[in-house]
């Protein structure tokens, strides 16, 4: 391996309308535990940071922002420790699925939400990679 290759994600950043409905949705809903963010960045914008795994989310707020109409369009995926318990959380909650909970083209089961944005979250039964 040459020197400075890329060793993983760090954080990942996406835009959202109502930043107290994300909250809801990535804090209660998904259950991400939330990160403090420094003040200079609490001082330029509305965000909040999630942990995410062992990296983060940053959930910012635009309120003039339009996800693409795709229906799996950009998303990202989590994985989570008991599947069935999470997408009967999501089930019972009235969440928005876009797909499942049910085995997907390739045999694995997952679902698909949107947020109150309309951004994609996947959650998928798979391990992540050690």
């Amino acid at each position: 391996m040459s020197a400075g290759k890329i060793i993983g994600l760090q954080h990942l950043a996406i835009n959202v309308t109502d930043l107290e409905a994300a909250r809801t949705f990535y804090g209660e809903l998904l259950g991400l535990p939330e990160l403090p963010r420094p003040d200079s960045v609490a001082e330029q914008f509305r965000s909040i940071w999630y942990l995410l795994g062992n990296a983060e989310l940053h959930v910012v707020e635009n309120p003039e922002f339009k996800p693409l109409k795709s229906p799996l369009g950009p998303h990202f995926a989590v994985a989570c420790d008991d599947f069935a318990a999470a997408s009967q959380r999501f089930v019972d909650s009235g969440a928005t699925l876009v797909f499942g909970p049910g085995k997907g083209m390739d045999g694995i089961e997952r679902v698909v939400l949107k947020d109150p944005t309309g951004n994609i979250v996947e959650v998928i039964d798979l391990p992540l990679h050690g």
